[in-house]
């Protein structure tokens, strides 16, 4: 009996011995790498084309141009001043990555039914743009029986949600085709003007 306590008191000191040494072999920090450790899995970077629209490092050139969508209108001028053209960058919040487009000024919308006029260039880091930012001080218009219209402009800010891609040493050229028939508002005596783009063509 007191052989057989004494062998089982042996093996007890024999396993505790045997945990520790185990819990010795453990390397420090292995513990805390399914937490990040010292070194957790790589996120994806930012910059490149498709980010933030500065990444590859080169730069392009971005054209803007407006044309008058084809509709029946009874104006034969109606000249539209342009105050400022942005471009926003992916990845940029409503606040920031605003970049300007060098304007040109006034146009006749009513005279580019089958052309269209250049609105402002910029050279911009190549990557993925989300929209554009126009600002339309004034409009002023001349009916075909000679009236002349100066109208109101209620938003001043006319925006796209078309994304485009400046590629590195190439030209993008964007061109915005107003409609007249839906931009011109005749409302309670006053002539509104609230341009309305039916479309953009990128190429």
């Amino acid at each position: 009996m007191k052989t057989a306590l004494m062998a089982s008191i042996g093996l007890a000191v024999v396993v505790a011995l045997a945990g520790v040494v185990s819990l010795a072999l453990i390397a420090p920090g292995t513990l805390t790498a399914p937490f990040g450790g010292s070194n957790p899995n790589p996120g994806s970077t930012s910059g490149g084309t498709g980010s933030t629209g500065g990444g590859s490092g080169g730069f392009g050139t971005l054209e803007v141009s407006v044309q008058d969508a084809p509709a029946s209108v009874n104006w034969t001028h109606l000249w539209v001043t342009f105050a400022r053209i942005q471009a926003h960058e992916a990845n940029a919040t409503n606040e920031t990555g605003w970049f300007n487009v060098t304007q040109t000024g006034t146009v006749d919308l009513a005279a580019l039914k089958t052309v269209s006029q250049l609105l402002g260039t910029a050279n911009l880091a190549a990557g993925m743009y989300t929209q554009l930012r126009i600002d339309v001080s004034s409009a002023t218009g001349v009916m075909e029986n000679g009236t002349t219209v100066r109208f109101i402009v209620p938003s001043d800010v006319l925006k796209t949600d078309d994304p485009f891609n400046v590629t590195v040493g190439q030209t993008t050229s964007l061109t915005l085709d107003i409609d007249l028939s839906r931009s011109i508002v005749h409302a309670d005596s006053k002539w509104l003007f609230v341009p309305v783009i039916s479309a953009v063509q990128e190429s």
